[in-house]
């Protein structure tokens, strides 16, 4: 059976990406799922080492499967029979694939990259298993396109003006809803470019625009620059016409979600269309009222909380995908939106 793999990744540090994924990870286990574990990055510190405040702990249990650079599997406190050595390297070792043998809790430290993740995937199918679970963030979610589904965790931590937070996550949620391209019978109306990452790289892929052009492919990634000289300079070239995107992350990357998102509607008033050539599937958002508070007169931090209720409530009105606090669901609930299936 082919394993369903879902991404985590969160909007900034203490939002609750790890939770969230404890929360499936319990879900899991209470249907006697096998579940493998890898991360884009490294994961799995005992405490925050910008406010030292605790931090959630990835336990693993018998039979879980790992994919993780070698140190971290030495460095876990869960027993871990290795069963492949890989020749992905990261800056922590080589990635092993492994088993747990006896419980305890284990340092995520995986593939960086899109086609590792891809291959480690793989692998780890081959040992059999039901679910795949991809530890991120969001300044490393470009291998999330690999996964079948995202989880992404926001809070307070991120922003405390709930209503801001509110719209930020609301913009990201659209630019995950952008429509899929269907390639055309005639390629002669389909323009190929790399990345218009400032005005000169705008310039030059548009002076490469034919009147029969239909659909412009950008290969790589629009810039904050990128899109302000195509809006300054190039709005009655581009008007009818298509801009495609490989995927929904490769927008994310260009700012902030508002600005995106007002850059797109800027676009599409324009009678410019935004379409990507694959679609990330962003199954849930989960939210964390918790934030880090410094104290002035201490010089350390402090556990602080906006108002959850509120902020559930705003979140439900304005965007278009589940709103889950992670604290507030059974995980049995959490397994079944994140998996998308009917409950």
């Amino acid at each position: 059976m082919t394993p369903h793999i879902l991404g985590f990744c969160g909007t900034a540090k203490n939002t609750g990406k790890t939770t969230a994924m404890k929360a499936i990870m319990d879900g899991a286990a209470s249907r006697n799922f096998v579940v493998a574990l890898t991360s884009i990055g490294y994961d799995g510190e005992l405490v925050d080492h910008i406010t030292g405040l605790p931090k959630p702990r990835i336990y693993a249990l018998p039979g879980t499967l790992v994919a993780i650079a070698d140190s971290c599997a030495k460095g876990s406190t869960a027993e871990i029979e290795i069963l492949k050595r890989t020749d992905i390297v990261t800056a922590l070792g080589k990635v092993v694939i492994g088993r747990v043998r006896k419980p305890g809790l284990i340092l995520l430290a995986g593939p960086t990259k899109s086609k590792e993740i891809r291959e480690i995937n793989q692998m780890i199918t081959e040992y059999g298993c039901d679910l795949i679970l991809v530890d991120g963030a969001l300044n490393r979610i470009a291998p999330m396109v690999e996964t079948d589904g995202i989880i992404m965790a926001t809070g307070a931590a991120r922003q405390t003006d709930i209503e801001l937070l509110t719209a930020e996550t609301a913009a990201i949620s659209s630019v995950y809803r952008l429509p899929l391209w269907q390639p055309p019978q005639n390629e002669e109306t389909v323009l190929q470019v790399g990345s218009i990452l400032d005005e000169e790289m705008a310039a030059d892929a548009m002076a490469q625009v034919k009147k029969e052009t239909k659909d412009i492919v950008v290969s790589g990634i629009i810039g904050k620059m990128g899109f302000q000289a195509l809006l300054a300079d190039a709005l009655p070239l581009l008007k009818g016409k298509n801009l495609i995107l490989n995927d929904p992350i490769k927008l994310l990357v260009s700012g902030s979600p508002i600005d995106l998102q007002n850059w797109i509607v800027r676009l599409q008033d324009n009678h410019t269309g935004i379409l990507v050539k694959r679609q990330v599937d962003l199954r849930m958002i989960t939210i964390n009222p918790f934030y880090p508070r410094y104290r002035y007169a201490s010089h350390d931090y402090e556990a602080a909380y906006v108002d959850k209720e509120a902020l559930k409530q705003l979140m439900r009105e304005n965007v278009a995908v589940p709103v889950i606090n992670v604290l507030d669901e059974d995980e049995e609930t959490l397994l079944a939106i994140a998996l998308k299936e009917e409950k």
